[in-house]
C-alpha cells in the first residue's frame, strides 16, 4: 500500500473494483468501517441485510421470461443492492462462462444460471464448475444436449478446458475426445438437468494422464486440481480486478492461494484485494470501465432513484448486453470498450442522465438539491465537490480551471455578475456534471 495515501483513498479504489463505485451514503458506511472491515463485509454478502433491494425489486413486477425485464432486474441489483461484490462476481462469472440467450432462447433459464453464479460465485470453484456443467442454459449453449454415446459432441469438453479451467496449450485433442465421452448423457429436460444413462458412455477413458470409467463429475474433479487451472483463474481474476497486465509474481501468489485453500474463491479474492499490487499506484485508475461499471457507477454516484427501460439498450450500444455476450469468450474489455462509436454512446448516456427527465415531473438526479445538501456556494467549491465525487480528483489543473470558468459563467459563456437565477444555475450544474462524465478519467476505475 502506498504509505502517503489514506485508508479512505484505498476504500474508494476497492469499491470501484470490488463493486460499481458507491453512493455518498454507501461510501460513508464503508469509510467508517475501515479497509479491512469493509473488505470483510464485501466478502460476506450472506451477513448483509439486503431486504431493501428485494422490496424494491418486488415493486417492479419483473417478468423473468422477458429479456428486457431480466436485464433491468440485474441492473436494479447492481445499483440498489447492498452486496456489490456478490453482483460484481456474478458479472465476472457471466463473462467467464459466457452464455448467450441468442442461442439458449430461454430467458428463465438465463435467470436460473445468473442465480447460480450468485450462489456459488464467492464459494468453492469445484462446486461452481460442477453446477455450471449441469446448468440447463450451459447444456444448450455448448451443445451437450447432442452429446451421446457413440457420437460425442466435443463442444463443452473443449470449452471447459480452453475457456473455463486450463487454458490453451494445457490439454490435447485426445483429452477433448475423452472428456466429451465422459459428459455423454448430461442433458436437460423440462429446464432441469437429467443424466440419460442410455446415452452415457461407461467405457474406460484416459484424461490428462489418468485412466478410469470417468463421467462428468470425474472430469470436473481432475480439472479443478490442475496447476494450470490455478494459474488460469488467478490471471483472469487479476486482469478483471487489478490490471490488464498483472505481473507474473502476483499471478503466482494468487494461484498459490487457490491451490492451498481447496479452490476457495472468497480467500482468493481476499488475497487479491489485500495484495500490494492491487494497493499500488500502478493499479489505481488503471482499468477502463465496462459499460456496466460506467452506467451503474453513474447511477450510484448521482443517486438516481429510478431506472427506465432504456438503460439496457444504452448499455448494449456501449458494447455490453447483459445475458447476450458476443461469443463463448465473453467480452474483450479493455480498449475495446472505448472505440469511437462506443464513446459516443457513453456521452449520450451522460447527456440523458444530466439533462433529461425520468418522467414528466422528476429529473434523473437533483443537481441543485445535491449542491445545497453539501453547502456549496461558489463555482470553485462546486467544481471541487463534483470532481472529488466523480473522478476522485484525478484531473489536470488546467481542466479544473476550465471547469471553474464554465461553472462561473452564464449560458452564453460570459462571467456571471452576481448569483445566477435558478434556471441558469440548474443548467450550469447539469452541464458541469456532463462535462466531467466525458473526461478521460471518468472512463477509468
Amino acid at each position: 500500500m502506498i504509505q502517503s495515501k489514506s485508508d479512505a483513498f484505498w476504500i474508494r479504489h476497492l469499491l470501484r473494483r470490488a463493486g460499481f463505485n458507491a453512493s455518498p451514503d454507501e461510501m460513508d458506511h464503508y469509510q467508517k468501517l475501515g479497509y479491512e472491515a469493509a473488505l470483510d463485509e464485501l466478502l460476506h454478502p450472506e451477513q448483509v441485510n439486503n431486504e431493501g433491494l428485494e422490496d424494491k425489486i418486488k415493486a417492479q413486477f419483473f417478468d423473468y421470461t422477458d429479456l428486457a425485464d431480466l436485464q433491468r432486474w440485474w441492473l436494479y441489483r447492481m445499483t440498489y443492492g447492498r452486496c456489490p461484490l456478490e453482483e460484481k462476481m456474478t458479472l465476472f462469472w457471466h463473462g467467464h462462462f459466457a452464455t448467450s440467450n441468442r442461442k439458449v432462447n430461454n430467458v428463465f433459464a438465463m435467470y436460473v444460471q445468473n442465480m447460480l453464479f450468485r450462489k456459488y460465485g464467492l464459494g468453492n470453484f469445484h462446486e461452481l464448475l460442477y453446477s455450471v456443467s449441469t446448468d440447463p442454459a450451459m447444456i444448450v449453449w455448448l451443445d451437450n444436449q447432442q452429446n451421446r454415446k457413440g457420437k460425442p459432441n466435443e463442444n463443452y469438453a473443449r470449452e471447459i478446458m480452453e475457456l473455463f479451467t486450463l487454458g490453451i496449450g494445457n490439454y490435447s485433442e485426445q483429452d477433448i475426445k475423452e472428456a466429451a465421452r465422459a459428459f455423454t448423457g448430461w442433458q436437460t429436460q423440462a429446464a432441469k438437468f437429467v443424466f440419460n444413462r442410455n446415452q452415457h458412455d461407461f467405457g474406460q477413458k484416459t484424461f490428462l494422464g489418468q485412466t478410469g470409467d470417468f463421467n462428468g463429475d470425474d472430469i470436473v474433479n481432475i480439472l479443478v486440481t490442475q496447476p494450470a487451472t490455478s494459474k488460469f483463474l488467478a490471471k483472469k481474476l487479476c486482469k478483471f480486478f487489478v490490471a490488464d497486465t498483472p505481473s507474473d509474481a502476483m499471478i503466482a501468489r494468487i494461484a498459490g492461494v487457490y491451490s492451498s485453500n481447496q479452490f476457495n474463491i472468497r480467500k482468493v479474492l481476499r488475497a487479491i484485494f489485500s495484495d500490494d499490487e492491487f494497493l499500488s499506484e500502478a493499479s489505481y485508475h488503471a482499468k477502463i470501465k465496462s459499460p456496466a461499471e460506467y452506467v451503474v457507477g453513474s447511477l450510484k454516484l448521482l443517486q438516481v432513484k429510478n431506472l427506465d427501460p432504456s438503460m439496457p439498450v444504452m448499455m448494449e450500444r456501449m458494447g455490453q448486453s447483459l445475458f447476450k455476450p458476443p461469443n463463448v469468450k465473453g467480452w474483450d474489455g479493455g480498449k475495446a470498450w472505448v472505440s469511437t462509436d462506443k464513446m459516443m454512446e457513453r456521452f449520450n448516456f451522460a447527456a440523458k442522465i444530466t439533462s433529461q427527465r425520468f418522467n414528466e415531473i422528476e429529473k434523473y438526479f437533483g443537481a441543485q438539491q445535491l449542491m445545497q445538501k453539501q453547502g456549496l456556494h461558489n463555482p470553485k467549491e462546486i467544481v471541487n465537490y463534483f470532481l472529488a465525487l466523480l473522478v476522485d480528483d484525478d484531473v489536470p489543473e488546467t481542466a479544473r480551471r476550465r471547469l471553474v470558468e464554465y461553472a462561473g459563467s452564464d449560458i452564453s459563456g460570459k462571467p456571471l455578475d452576481g448569483d445566477p437565477d435558478e434556471k441558469t444555475l440548474d443548467a450550469k450544474l447539469r452541464g458541469l456534471v456532463h462535462l466531467i462524465m466525458t473526461l478521460p478519467s471518468y472512463q477509468i476505475c
